[in-house]
């Protein structure tokens, strides 16, 4: 079978173009995210250049092959932020904006400069994905997947060598460059690769897109939708695994039940958007408090509970007294009137036999603290 280097080009625009379209037809948009809709964004940009520079061939060459440069080289930036939203990293603004504008415009001008020209936007596709293909497959790029940034990588670093190839070629041997359209052997594996390679890399972004929707699914089913703590649900769970290792290895474990003082009042004279913001900014306090190993979550309502692993009495004493300090400082001022909370703590005893034992002994805690007065940490085991 003979592959003709301007059948490929037709067939690599149709490939891209009809991917997009069923993207398009094929996400929910509305809840799409930023990686998505650039990836979306770089397949509409390969198919405007390969467009464009087919056109070139008919009509205006100076002007379409340059705007087609320019829209292939776009449409790699559009694939860098897609990368970079899934990686959750910052894109840095030379790879978005300065190296495609300094090459299409170097384009534009050498164009007379036939091996200027080519070498000059072949480098910096290469560069392009070059980097493209190293931020995908380096090692350590947090909690990203490895399968579609393994797919998308490998993907782009195949031709990324191709690129490169033709950019050696262009310079050093400039009348062995092929024709746009010629049926040269480097054009054809060139055009062959980039045709998988998009499909391969649409395919790769699609399973990141699923990734991050499942992430997000998780995300939503384990934190509290108001505060951003977790639910009630995970904190138990989370905590009594802390509670079996403290069980296991004789260490300490002490749990801290918090209640929003006249939290009632609250949303009967203020309003409830007033009062779901309080909630936000206490759960923000609380958490500010606290150190990485420490689990909090929103156990009701008002109510709020931290289990403290390694931990005893002193422990929940440090939280309280550091949340009450943040509430006083930060958060009433913000509010525009005092917040306050009355606390409950009680630690593991060598009796218990449950995670929901040492809670409930904080809860009563918390109980007394309430007829007490309120604004106030009673201990397990001590008067209010």
């Amino acid at each position: 079978m003979k592959l003709d280097a301007q059948t490929l080009f037709l067939s690599m625009w149709a490939n891209v173009t009809l991917t997009s379209i069923a993207l398009l037809i094929g996400v929910n948009w509305r809840q799409a995210r930023s990686g998505i809709r650039a990836w979306h964004a770089a397949m509409w940009l390969q198919s405007l250049g390969w467009a464009l520079l087919m056109g070139a061939y008919r009509i205006w060459p100076m002007q379409l092959s340059t705007a087609g440069v320019g829209a292939l080289l776009a449409s790699h930036s559009c694939a860098y932020l897609a990368a970079q939203a899934y990686l959750r990293q910052p894109a840095h603004r030379w790879w978005v904006y300065g190296l495609p504008a300094a090459a299409t415009l170097l384009h534009w001008i050498s164009f007379h400069h036939f091996a200027v020209r080519i070498a000059v936007v072949n480098a910096a596709l290469a560069a392009q994905m070059s980097w493209l293909a190293w931020l995908l497959l380096r090692p350590r790029v947090g909690h990203a997947g490895w399968r579609w940034r393994w797919l998308a990588g490998t993907a782009l670093l195949a031709s990324a060598l191709l690129v490169f190839a033709r950019t050696v070629l262009a310079m050093w041997a400039p009348s062995e460059y092929p024709a746009f359209d010629s049926p040269h052997p480097l054009n054809v594996l060139g055009l062959v690769v980039a045709n998988a390679g998009l499909m391969i890399a649409t395919l790769a972004f699609l399973l990141a897109h699923r990734d991050e929707a499942e992430q997000e699914l998780e995300r939503r089913a384990n934190i509290d939708g108001l505060t951003g703590s977790l639910n009630r649900r995970v904190l138990l769970e989370r905590g009594e695994q802390a509670w079996s290792l403290a069980r296991r290895h004789g260490q300490r474990l002490a749990v801290l039940m918090l209640d929003i003082d006249h939290f009632k009042q609250i949303n009967d004279q203020r309003g409830h958007p007033v009062g779901d913001h309080a909630l936000v900014l206490f759960a923000q306090a609380l958490q500010r408090g606290m150190r990485p190993s420490d689990l909090a979550g929103r156990y009701g309502g008002e109510e709020f509970c931290v289990v403290l692993p390694l931990s005893g009495l002193e422990a929940a004493c440090a939280v309280d007294g550091r949340l009450r300090e943040t509430l006083a400082a930060d958060v009433s001022p913000a509010l525009g009137f005092t917040l306050d909370f009355s606390a409950g703590a009680a630690e593991l005893q060598a009796d218990d036999t449950s995670l929901a034992e040492v809670v409930a002994r904080a809860d009563r805690a918390l109980y007394r603290a309430k007829e007490g007065g309120r604004g106030r940490l009673v201990l397990d085991g001590t008067p209010a």
